[in-house]
């Protein structure tokens, strides 16, 4: 476990995608590049996405692939692909990040993608995918941090949200908030199974709710 900032932001999730064998950085910073390898084991690739440093909310992935908007340049499909099947999705939702939650085993997708590029995704990414809301939300990616093992979820998730988490994705799952109370809590967290890097302002309290979620299985 890490408590991390980015050039002084503790959204640190905004600028972090992490799977169970690489993670993806907007930014060139030491730091966080080596508090990344040694708390989640993992390769790095730093990147931007479509020009963008905050790669964790354009960029979705899981140990299968990564999909991404057709803003994306040539050179960052280059960078990304050392370490992930790149598939470049033409959607409307350039932020996939945001509107996909997704682990090896499953994903939830914003409400309103449509069927069509829903398809492409769960080809690239190579799981069932499920349109939902986290919470009530509709950005999803951003509503919830969900591992292999485990999940974080927004405080607001209903019953049926949280079945439907775990039909999709295997997983138990529980509420909890980031930062000091952030209810948003993937751009603050940044996990997967091996380990977890969380905002600077996260609580003591927040991290026991958040080792209880991400370590349950």
């Amino acid at each position: 476990m890490r408590l991390l900032a980015i050039r002084g932001n503790p959204l640190i999730g905004l600028y972090i995608k992490a799977t169970e064998h690489a993670a993806i950085i907007g930014i060139n910073e030491k730091n966080t590049i080596d508090a990344i390898k040694e708390e989640l084991d993992v390769d790095v690739v730093v990147t931007t996405v479509a020009g963008s440093e905050l790669v964790g909310a354009l960029i979705a992935a899981n140990s299968k692939g990564a999909v991404v908007s057709s803003l994306v340049t040539t050179k960052e499909i280059e960078r990304i692909s050392k370490y992930f099947d790149v598939k470049v999705i033409d959607t409307k939702m350039t932020c996939l990040g945001n509107n996909l939650c997704v682990n090896d085993k499953g994903g939830i997708a914003h409400p309103e993608l449509d069927d069509e590029t829903l398809n492409k995704i769960k080809d690239a990414l190579d799981v069932e995918i499920v349109k939902g809301t986290i919470g009530g939300i509709k950005t999803v990616g951003m509503a919830a941090v969900i591992t292999n093992k485990g999940g974080l979820l927004n405080p607001n998730v209903s019953e049926w949200e949280l079945k439907k988490i775990k039909e999709v994705m295997g997983v138990e799952a529980i509420t909890g908030t980031v930062n000091f109370g952030n209810d948003m809590v993937a751009s603050s967290l940044v996990a997967n199974t091996k380990g977890y890097i969380a905002g600077r302002d996260t609580t003591g309290f927040e991290l026991g709710i958040i080792e209880e979620a991400l370590f349950m299985g």
